[in-house]
């Protein structure tokens, strides 16, 4: 496996231009409520450098305060002095920065993911975070529509990655649930290669890590380098805008299913895929594991009230 690469500029780094889908993408994420503390996730990678040097120009703006994370994995040789370099880029920018790294070292990349967002809980629950922001984009939400797909999804997965959802905090005293946050994604309407220009255009640093180029280190690493490419070659377009038309579409769909089963006076009175739906919510607020042949035969549930609690 190769060893990472920086990509830089002779040139001292510009301000960013906040406009249009960029602009926007921060925006549609509001309320921002003044001096509210936001955790960027880090990786020292173009999109997250990015992520960090736009959001720096807007909580400029905005009023808020922020502190960057950088989590090293340390899955390979010279990962610590990779995040120890990327946290001294971002303070460079201006954006106060800690390296945490893993204690034992995850297998697969669900381990790592899984991992990752423990050690962000606990920083943001340290630091005391209203917002936990990442640098996902929409090339990273297409290829999450294409994986679900192949690994059998519902209509529900495919609408991609959300703009925002809730994020549970460990509670400090370790007893029971801590705060409820906000991961808030302000990339998602931009693509890969777009950051990367901008990212040029400012003569803004940032590193290639070669385990994102190996098929072999991950699943999403094969989809992007291997199917991917084919894709192109049969489809009409850009099979990655296909993914998001669809993922759009999808998104739509589901946040107008919840505004129903939200407002339905009888859920009994509703179609039987909708009464289905209201069966699915129902597991996934108990922690329970959705299946359809559990929304298919309510009367599998296990709580003593029945699926007739459900709307009432």
């Amino acid at each position: 496996m190769g060893h990472s690469r920086l990509v830089t500029d002779s040139a001292k780094p510009a301000p960013p231009q906040l406009e249009g889908s960029l602009l926007e993408g921060y925006q549609a994420l509001a309320p921002w409520p003044k001096a509210s503390k936001c955790l960027l996730a880090c990786s020292g990678g173009a999109d997250s450098t990015f992520l960090a040097w736009t959001w720096l120009e807007f909580a400029q703006m905005a009023g808020l305060e922020g502190m960057a994370i950088v989590v090293d994995h340390g899955s390979r040789s010279g990962s610590a002095a990779e995040a120890a370099d990327a946290v001294a880029r971002l303070l460079d920018m201006g954006i106060h920065a800690e390296v945490r790294t893993l204690q034992n070292a995850a297998r697969n990349e669900n381990q790592m993911r899984n991992a990752r967002y423990g050690i962000l809980a606990q920083v943001a629950e340290e630091y005391g975070a209203d917002f936990l922001l990442m640098a996902h984009h929409a090339d990273d939400s297409a290829e999450t529509v294409l994986l679900r797909i192949m690994r059998g999804t519902g209509l529900r997965g495919l609408a991609g990655i959300p703009t925002r959802r809730d994020f549970q905090l460990p509670n400090p005293s370790g007893e029971g649930e801590g705060r409820t946050i906000e991961i808030r994604r302000p990339l998602l309407s931009l693509r890969a290669s777009d950051i990367r220009e901008r990212l040029k255009e400012g003569a803004v640093p940032w590193t290639e890590d070669p385990t994102n180029q190996d098929p072999s280190y991950a699943a999403r690493n094969r989809l992007r380098k291997n199917v991917l490419p084919v894709l192109e070659t049969i489809a009409t377009g850009d099979p990655i805008k296909a993914l998001l038309r669809l993922s759009t579409e999808a998104a739509d769909w589901k946040d107008a299913q919840e505004e129903l089963l939200k407002n339905a006076p009888d859920i009994d009175q509703l179609p039987l895929y909708l009464r289905q739906q209201a069966y699915a919510n129902e597991l996934r607020a108990r922690g329970e594991k959705v299946t359809l042949a559990r929304i298919r035969n309510p009367t599998l549930f296990t709580d003593k009230k029945g699926p007739d609690s459900i709307g009432h």
